[in-house]
């Protein structure tokens, strides 16, 4: 396959739509893959479209890593997770900078992958209606939910998988989870191609030191990226391929919506 690389500054993402992949053959080829537990969890779903998911998931994490270093084969992969469930390669296997971040809802999943460590990504399909204001006053900052509340009804449900999409990835990013709460930290948009972050002092962190982006992802997805680069070393492009099989995979275009 071909090889892959980061060029100056770059996070890649990798696309994967569940209708360019036939379970059969995904089983066919990728179970052997999967480790004792992974398989376990598989064994434990019941619906094909669960265990098409993580079929794809581990299939997509481990064939691209494969092609940064293709010292190692897809099924020899070791993959490791904190404590609060963010996955990462062993150390053991970690000869090159290399770092990822997975995401998925309903038929879509986003793999991120960089250099450096702090990146997070999260795509969800925005059609399922919520219930907005409790669920704002639970997890959204007091500026959040005034905005979304002063926010047209009709957008309201758009604004909300915006923020919630922006939140994931940071706290992905950071590996830390729902240990973060929510509310520590508020989105913003002061034009419709930018956006902003801050943090209450309950969340000891610099704005200056993040790249946040929203994406376009199609009509009925929201998707949100976050990078933590440090001053003076910011992101120059974001490149995205979309995977169509085992070893089938094109580019496709970055669509940068907003930016901070």
């Amino acid at each position: 396959m071909q090889s892959m690389t980061f060029k100056n500054a770059e996070i890649h993402l990798w696309h994967i739509d569940h209708a360019d992949f036939d379970l059969p053959q995904l089983q066919r080829e990728c179970l052997a893959w999967l480790t004792k537990t992974e398989l376990a969890r598989y064994q434990r779903f019941q619906l094909d479209r669960h265990r098409k998911q993580l079929l794809l998931g581990q299939m997509l994490i481990r064939s691209v890593l494969s092609l940064y270093d293709q010292s190692i084969d897809r099924p020899a992969w070791r993959l490791i997770q904190n404590e609060y469930g963010k996955p990462a390669i062993h150390p053991d296997q970690q000869t090159l900078p290399l770092f990822f971040n997975l995401t998925h809802s309903g038929e879509k999943l986003v793999l991120a992958v960089a250099g450096f460590e702090c990146i997070g990504v999260d795509i969800e399909q925005c059609s399922k209606q919520r219930r907005l204001g409790r669920l704002a006053a639970r997890y959204f900052s007091a500026r959040e939910t005034a905005e979304l509340q002063a926010t047209a009804e009709q957008d309201q449900l758009r604004r909300f998988y915006e923020l919630w999409t922006l939140k994931e990835a940071y706290i992905k990013a950071c590996g830390l989870g729902l240990a973060i709460p929510l509310h520590h930290f508020s989105y913003s948009f002061p034009t419709d191609a930018k956006l902003a972050i801050s943090f209450d002092s309950a969340r000891a962190d610099d704005p200056e030191l993040w790249q946040i982006w929203q994406l376009g992802a199609g009509d009925q997805f929201k998707l949100a990226l976050a990078a933590k680069v440090g001053e003076g070393n910011p992101i120059q492009n974001i490149g995205s391929w979309q995977m169509t099989g085992l070893e089938e995979f094109h580019a496709r275009d970055s669509t940068i919506i907003r930016t901070n």
